[in-house]
């Protein structure tokens, strides 16, 4: 008799797939469930009384401390609290610390000191002015013969012509007088010498005349020159030298008698 082949080899595979399927699903499930679990417990976490030390890490919230609505409010304060400072100091003080201020009354102190010295000189020189002997511009008649006679005698040294030497040196000996004559004569030679080799001629000029001084016998007056030398006919060289006179009263007649440096 033959024998039956093993059946547990063979098991019946319509069972045994039904059987696996059914365990795998309800082991999903239990998965599944206990996933939910442990998602419901992370999202919200139990909260503790204890405080715990905050950890290190890149925050979303601001940091603890004054808020920016805050620190505006505060720089407006400050802001507004100079402004009313400044306005302060400015209504006790106005103009006292800024440069334009400063220039201001430089110039303003400046201007008064100009203004005193031309009072001052005027008044030197003015009737009523002082009590000293000063009589220019008080006694009129002998202040325009002063200064008339200064007009006609003060070119006479430095006005001559080439070829009439001799009626230029006896003008001047009339013109001047004291020590203004002897310097000229002690340096006639030379000065006579230089225009007869220059062959120049030299022309004079009053251009303005100012009375300083005027006592007794002795005036003092300011004068401008304008001095021109040509040589053959052209104009070599011109000056306009400024000049202190002394001028000195004889026999009636004012002359130059010492010739200063202004």
């Amino acid at each position: 008799m033959a024998e039956r082949p093993n059946k547990r080899r063979t098991p019946k595979v319509a069972g045994r797939s039904t059987s696996r399927v059914e365990i795998s699903r309800q082991a999903q499930d239990r998965r599944e469930s206990t996933a939910d679990a442990a998602v419901d417990t992370t999202v919200v976490p139990e909260s503790t009384d204890t405080p715990e030390t905050p950890r290190r890490g890149v925050g979303l919230r601001k940091p603890t401390g004054e808020s920016g609505v805050e620190r505006k409010r505060r720089a407006a304060e400050q802001e507004r609290s100079d402004a009313a400072a400044e306005r302060e100091r400015a209504d006790v003080e106005p103009g006292a610390h800024d440069t334009g201020g400063t220039y201001r009354m430089a110039a303003i102190v400046g201007a008064v000191a100009v203004l005193l010295g031309v009072v001052a000189t005027v008044l030197a020189v003015h009737p009523g002015a002082s009590t000293s002997a000063n009589k220019a511009f008080v006694d009129k008649g002998e202040s325009e013969k002063v200064l008339a006679q200064a007009r006609d005698s003060l070119c006479a040294p430095f006005q001559f012509k080439y070829g009439e030497l001799d009626k230029w040196l006896g003008n001047v000996e009339s013109k001047l007088t004291g020590q203004a004559r002897r310097e000229f004569l002690a340096n006639v030679d030379s000065s006579r010498s230089l225009v007869e080799q220059t062959k120049a001629s030299q022309d004079c000029r009053v251009d303005a005349v100012g009375l300083l001084d005027l006592s007794h016998d002795r005036a003092e007056v300011l004068t401008n020159l304008v001095v021109s030398t040509t040589r053959e006919g052209s104009i070599a060289a011109s000056d306009m030298p400024q000049l202190r006179v002394v001028m000195t009263r004889e026999d009636g007649v004012w002359r130059p008698s010492e010739i200063l440096e202004p």
